[in-house]
């Protein structure tokens, strides 16, 4: 029996994966997106009966430990899901609202649960000359919200190194970050992204190089991610056939254990 429930984790698994290939696909055309994997390990199961502490023992516990399990059994579990932090194809706007950050790095808001960092530079400006983003939340320079009084958005000009002039005056600079460890960054809606720990700080940087006009596209490799949705499905079948072998082959022991 313990072999059904091993392959029963693997197919769990590539049913996460497949969600990631379909978000990623669905993201295609997304201003700044970035493409996500999600990444495996093993979790052996040494005994039954064990304190069950860890997240990943719950998981493995209440989805795939037989009843009849006596440990000593491998498990297929998700460790996390890893963004590409690949920058994707800029595209020319011609909009003096639009701006990309063709360096690392990410561009401050100020939302209701605090700061949050983006690569989708496709701002507006709201009724009171706040720079924001489209979900309305206020684009963060380094003296605070930014905002540009202007006639025309022709007076409007932005430097590569983040700094926002009127009629060649300036105004602020745009706050601009890194962090280390990109790939571990929490992704929430709205393009936008979060520390995943206290410990990862946003730090400022020394060079950037922003370009107004400008929009970084998705980094979403649409061929690619059909030959990942054709592979996961492929995998998933050859658990399902293999799985379906052990019970055929179950069966015929107990027919002939009744014989």
């Amino acid at each position: 029996m313990e072999p059904i429930y091993t392959l029963l984790s693997a197919m769990k698994g590539q049913q996460r994966q497949m969600d990631a290939v379909a978000n990623n696909l669905a993201n295609v055309n997304t201003t700044g997106f970035k493409s996500d994997q999600v990444m495996f390990r093993e979790y052996y199961n040494q005994l039954v009966g064990q304190d069950l502490e860890s997240e990943q023992e719950l998981f493995v516990n209440e989805d795939f430990i037989s009843p009849y399990s006596r440990g000593g059994t491998s498990f297929v579990i998700p460790d996390h899901t890893s963004p590409s932090m690949k920058k994707g194809i800029f595209k020319n706007t011609d909009s003096p609202l639009d701006m990309a950050i063709k360096s690392d790095g990410f561009f401050t808001v100020d939302t209701v649960h605090g700061a949050r960092y983006t690569r989708n530079g496709q701002f507006l400006l709201d009724s009171k000359g706040f720079l924001i983003t489209s979900s309305g939340d206020k684009v963060l320079g380094k003296k605070g919200p930014i905002q540009i009084i202007v006639k025309s958005l022709k007076e409007l000009s932005v430097g590569r190194d983040g700094s926002v002039l009127v009629n060649n005056r300036p105004v602020d600079t745009l706050q601009i970050v890194g962090f280390q460890e990109e790939t571990r960054l929490t992704k929430l809606g709205n393009s936008y992204w979060a520390p995943s720990h206290k410990d990862q700080k946003p730090k400022p940087l020394e060079v950037v190089d922003v370009q107004q006009g400008v929009l970084e596209g998705s980094n979403v490799d649409a061929v690619q991610e059909m030959v990942n949705m054709i592979n996961v499905n492929r995998t998933y079948e050859a658990s399902q056939k293999v799985m379906q072998s052990i019970d055929e082959l179950d069966s015929d022991s107990i027919s002939i254990a009744r014989i």
